[in-house]
């Protein structure tokens, strides 16, 4: 247990010392929130079926810390520390495998779940939008949904040779992530096809079971997408347990 404390705070204080990295996985979701909902406002409109702007996006954009931190910042920061040989330093102390990830995954869970809850927090206290139905419901939709992009960010930097692949291949797949979100384009608008191909996304399944338990709908309309993430999930944690190396790849 110490030296899980003992990792937990190194691993904040190196996080800090990546102010970049901070602000995607804490404060942009929040920021973009408060921006495009000064900018559009949330009087009901017509592409949002008679809904706000932000009334019909708010999860959406608690998504984007989905996206930011299991493809980008959670592959950056393990390949990192692999690459500069502070994983293979700590390979030879009586540091378990399972700690330093259970410390790890800690302090990420702790900034995106920030993150993601102060999002949604301006949309409701700044823009009106309306509580959730189901608070609890929200609330484990979040933590699901932010434990399965961990484990899913895990697998990439268990799969990635280098930090610079992480990188590059990071942010191909966030942007694609960030536009199947639907934070940005009403899904309505988009054609049949687009629409189908986007139902596959992970980042959808979030948005729909967080959009479900928002509004109070029925446990089973919120159980079918977090099933899929727990898919997910179990496959991630598994290959990124399976595929784990403290050494850089030869």
């Amino acid at each position: 247990m110490n030296a899980y404390r003992g990792l937990v705070t190194a691993l904040w204080r190196s996080q800090r010392r990546d102010p970049v990295g901070l602000f995607f996985s804490f404060a942009f979701a929040p920021v973009l929130v408060l921006a495009l909902g000064t900018i559009f406002g949330n009087a009901p409109r017509p592409e949002f079926e008679g809904q706000g702007f932000l009334d019909a996006t708010l999860p959406a954009f608690a998504s984007l810390v989905l996206a930011m931190t299991g493809v980008l910042q959670v592959p950056v920061a393990m390949l990192t520390l692999r690459d500069s040989g502070a994983l293979q330093r700590l390979s030879l102390t009586p540091l378990r495998r399972s700690t330093f990830m259970a410390a790890s995954l800690t302090v990420h869970f702790l900034v995106g779940i920030t993150g993601m809850l102060a999002a949604l927090a301006i949309g409701i206290g700044v823009f009106g939008v309306s509580m959730p139905s189901n608070v609890g419901g929200v609330l484990a939709v979040c933590v699901i949904g932010l434990s399965t992009f961990l484990a899913v960010g895990c697998a990439l930097a268990a799969v990635y040779p280098s930090t610079s692949a992480a990188t590059g291949m990071g942010n191909v797949l966030m942007i694609l992530l960030m536009l199947t979100s639907g934070a940005f384009t009403p899904l309505a608008v988009l054609p049949e096809g687009i629409q189908r191909i986007i139902q596959y996304s992970p980042v959808r399944w979030f948005v729909e079971a967080a959009q479900h338990a928002w509004v109070g709908d029925p446990f089973g309309d919120v159980v079918m997408p977090l099933l899929f993430l727990g898919v997910v999930l179990i496959v991630a944690a598994l290959v990124g347990r399976w595929r784990f190396r403290w050494y850089p790849a030869r």
